[in-house]
């Protein structure tokens, strides 16, 4: 029988270019079960959630960086997309409706993504490919 347990560590990719909060990110996320995985530019960052098999459970956008937002979007319209969540500046509306516009999953303030990471990554992950009770 197949368990939860017994599976591989689901990917979620950070676009993210702050080596120390990237590190809070990696940390939350091999807590919760999931490989991390960073990218420093957005074409990296696509080209890692397209490769991942299993897909990736979740990209993560830090919006404080110079994002390619057509690259976003193609990456979102593809069928079954990774669900993409991103944080940046609350008075960033300029930043906030191109994410919108890209189709990311969810957008929040930096200090709602600070304070609610852990909370942030359960509810927008994609779920595990594999049952408690699969066999």
């Amino acid at each position: 029988m197949t368990t939860r347990a017994d599976a591989p560590p689901r990917a979620l990719v950070a676009l993210n270019h702050d080596l120390m909060f990237g590190i809070h990110i990696g940390k939350v996320a091999r807590a919760l079960g999931f490989a991390p995985s960073f990218a420093r530019t957005t074409e990296a960052f696509c080209a890692a959630i397209r490769a991942a098999d299993p897909p990736a459970a979740l990209g993560v956008i830090d919006m404080n960086a110079d994002i390619n937002w057509p690259l976003v979007a193609a990456l979102a319209a593809e069928d079954g997309p990774t669900p993409l969540l991103g944080f940046g500046p609350h008075l960033d509306v300029d930043g906030r409706r191109a994410a919108k516009a890209a189709g990311l999953t969810r957008i929040v303030a930096n200090s709602e993504f600070h304070r609610d990471m852990e909370g942030l990554i359960r509810r927008y992950a994609r779920p595990s490919p594999v049952s408690d009770t699969e066999e």
